[in-house]
């Protein structure tokens, strides 16, 4: 949403040389790029307590080794959404960027434990869209007759400036300094003066899908395929849209960021993560050969999912102490912890459920609810195995 007119000219350039230097990489190799399917042992248990009880009160009464549930509930019409205010000081500086919420909305129609899952740009960003999104409000959903709460809601705000587009003549001259370092196979320097020009507090949308675009090449250089899968995400987020006329990368680009995205959330058993961004590169014209080329990685995760084999994510938690995943199966446990976890939320189409985190216990998630996504809390760093169970 463009919430502040702010004029000023720029200078674009051309990403062929990007596009050029990936055009190579469009014969994969499968096998490599798939995740082994490990499978895990855990214990069900059945989890009924009312949809009212506050995590504080679970956490304080969870015994070891023992799950305790504290909420659920259903769907919502928008009544009123109001626009984030733009950060003055952003703004003076020409940055834009965007912020990514998820959030519940309660039995009186108001926005609810409001979650930022991811944001590029300025920090102060985050802070007016979770802002603006606790004044938006609804009419709330109905349960037997009754109000009651609903999710998952999700919404990205975009902070964007009239106007402005293209790239500055510095940023030009920086980000063409950083390239030829990384084309000259110096990858470690090359990152320390990407990270470099990524501090800048001036840089705008267009810049920012320029600088994501060449982390995710420095990335995959060092074999980072978290870092480069989250540098896609992001690229992809900021890229604009072709429908308004803002889109900074042509199609062939972003359905190359697309195709590569879902071998690498392939790799990293995102099942739900590569099968939307495979439908959105469907969606896409004249892409069918990229499309025919991931075809035999979407059958792979289709497979996958429908087998008995249990489907194993290795976790890192970051420094926010959140990490986020959507489920493809509706049982799920954690396995090897290394580390302190507090709670893991499940956030559904039309219900969500917080519990106190125990090791070798499953999560039966009903069918009804829809697509859910975990949200875990925890200590930074801390390791785990989220466990999605095969129905056997």
């Amino acid at each position: 949403m463009k919430a502040v007119q702010w004029k000023s000219k720029r200078n674009s350039f051309s990403h062929t040389q990007i596009y050029t230097a990936k055009q190579n990489k469009r014969v994969f190799v499968l096998a490599t790029l798939f995740t082994s399917l490990l499978a895990t042992s855990a214990v069900a248990q059945e989890l009924s307590i009312p949809c009212d009880e506050v995590e504080e009160k679970a956490l304080a009464e969870a015994k070891t080794n023992e799950v305790e549930r504290i909420s659920a509930f259903k769907p919502a019409i928008p009544l009123e959404r109001v626009d984030p205010r733009y950060p003055s000081s952003a703004a003076r500086k020409g940055r834009e960027g965007w912020v990514r919420l998820s959030y519940v909305i309660d039995e009186e129609g108001r926005v609810k434990d409001p979650v930022v899952e991811d944001f590029f740009g300025s920090p102060s960003f985050k802070r007016s869209a979770l802002s603006a999104v606790k004044k938006w409000q609804y009419n709330p959903a109905i349960k037997d007759g009754e109000p009651t709460q609903q999710c998952h809601q999700a919404v990205q705000m975009d902070f964007a400036l009239v106007g402005k587009t293209g790239a500055t003549r510095k940023f030009i001259k920086a980000y063409k300094n950083v390239d030829e370092i990384f084309k000259a196979g110096n990858v470690e320097a090359a990152d320390e003066a990407f990270k470099e020009l990524s501090s800048w507090d001036t840089l705008n949308r267009y810049e920012n899908a320029w600088l994501l675009s060449l982390e995710s090449q420095i990335a995959g250089a060092k074999g980072d395929i978290e870092r480069e899968a989250k540098s896609l995400s992001r690229l992809l987020a900021s890229n604009g849209q072709k429908r308004f006329n803002n889109a900074v990368f042509d199609d062939d680009y972003v359905a190359y960021a697309l195709q590569r995205k879902i071998l690498l959330d392939a790799q990293r058993g995102y099942y739900a993560e590569a099968l939307k961004s495979y439908s959105t590169l469907q969606e896409m014209e004249e892409q069918q050969a990229r499309v025919d080329e991931i075809a035999a990685i979407i059958q792979k995760i289709e497979t996958s999912i429908a087998s008995e084999n249990n489907l194993k994510v290795p976790v890192s938690i970051g420094d926010n102490g959140r990490w986020f995943h959507t489920l493809v199966r509706n049982k799920f446990a954690f396995n090897n912890i290394q580390g302190e976890l507090d709670t893991v939320e499940v956030r559904c189409d039309s219900h969500r459920e917080k519990f106190t985190v125990a090791e070798a216990h499953v999560w039966h998630i009903p069918q009804s609810w829809g697509q859910c996504q975990v949200m875990v809390k925890g200590d930074s760093e801390t390791k785990f195995d989220l466990v999605e169970v095969a129905k056997g």
